[in-house]
C-alpha cells in the first residue's frame, strides 16, 4: 500500500534555470548512493523490511517440503517465525488503512467508479488487518481462542475481494474505462494518477491465489504457494525499492 512525496515551495527569487535543475540534481545524488545506502534505505522502510522477509518466508516454505526432515522441520519452524514477525510489522497497517478509507470518502475524484474501486479495496484491506490482529494474541501463545481460524478464513476473504477490486480497477485504467466527468468543479476533483503497468496485474493475479488457497476456493500445495509467493515479491521489488530511495 505510496504515501505522496512531500514537494518545497520554491521562494519567488528562485529562478527557471535553477528550478530547472533541482530535479536533476536530486535525480544525480540517488544515482551516486552505494548499493549499501541503498540498501539501509529500503530495509528502514515497513515495506522494504517486510517485502525481504516475505522473500525468505517464501523460499522456506517451498523448502519445508523437502526429503530431508531435518530440513523440513527447521524449514517449517522458519516459516512460522518469519509469518510472525511480518505479522508485527503490518499490525498498525491498520491505520493506514483507515486514513486512506478516510482521504477516499473525502476527496472528489475525476471518475466516480475510480473512487468506488479505491474505496472497496481500502475498506477491504481494513477489515482483512482488523480480523488479523484479533489473532496476535494466539499466535505469540499468549492468549488462545477457539475462534482463531474462522476468524482468519473471513480475514483472508476480505483480502481476496481487496486484490479483486484492485485488479479490476487497473484492467479498467488501462483499457480506458475511467472517464472524467467535466464541470464547472472539476478543476476540484482529484485527477486520475497514471494507470499502473500490467507487472502490477501480474503481481496481484499472483497474490490473488493466496487467500484463495487459505480460505479454500483454491487448492494448492504449499510449494506452489511458496513458488506464487516468491514470485510475485520479486515482481514487485522493483517498486518498492524504487520508492524507499525517493
Amino acid at each position: 500500500m505510496a504515501k505522496p512525496k512531500s514537494k518545497t515551495k520554491a521562494m519567488a527569487q528562485t529562478t527557471t534555470s535553477a528550478a530547472a535543475a533541482a530535479p536533476t540534481a536530486t535525480l544525480a545524488a540517488r544515482r551516486s548512493r552505494s548499493l549499501l545506502a541503498q540498501s539501509c534505505r529500503f530495509l528502514g522502510t515497513t515495506a522494504g523490511l517486510d517485502l525481504t522477509l516475505r522473500f525468505f518466508h517464501g523460499l522456506v516454505i517451498i523448502s519445508a517440503k523437502a526429503a530431508d526432515e531435518a530440513v523440513a522441520t527447521r524449514s517449517f519452524m522458519a516459516a512460522s517465525q518469519l509469518n510472525l514477525a511480518r505479522r508485527y510489522l503490518r499490525f498498525f497497517v491498520l491505520l493506514d488503512c483507515i486514513q486512506n478509507v478516510l482521504d477516499t470518502i473525502s476527496k472528489e475524484y475525476a471518475s466516480l467508479a475510480y473512487k468506488t474501486f479505491n474505496l472497496v479495496e481500502w475498506s477491504c484491506l481494513l477489515l482483512y488487518f482488523a480480523l488479523e490482529n484479533l489473532t496476535m494474541l494466539h499466535d505469540m501463545q499468549i492468549h488462545v481462542v477457539p475462534w482463531y481460524a474462522p476468524v482468519l478464513v473471513e480475514a483472508n476473504k476480505f483480502w481476496f475481494y481487496a486484490i479483486t477490486a484492485s485488479i479490476l480497477r487497473t484492467v479498467a485504467q488501462r483499457i480506458g474505462l475511467f472517464h472524467s466527468t467535466r464541470t464547472p468543479f472539476s478543476k476540484r476533483r482529484q485527477q486520475l494518477p497514471p494507470p499502473p503497468p500490467w507487472r502490477r496485474l501480474v503481481v496481484d493475479a499472483l497474490d490473488l491465489t493466496l487467500p484463495a488457497s487459505f480460505v479454500g476456493w483454491v487448492v494448492m500445495d504449499d510449494v506452489t504457494i511458496g513458488c506464487l509467493m516468491t514470485l510475485s515479491t520479486i515482481l514487485v521489488w522493483r517498486d518498492v525499492w524504487g520508492k524507499a530511495q525517493q
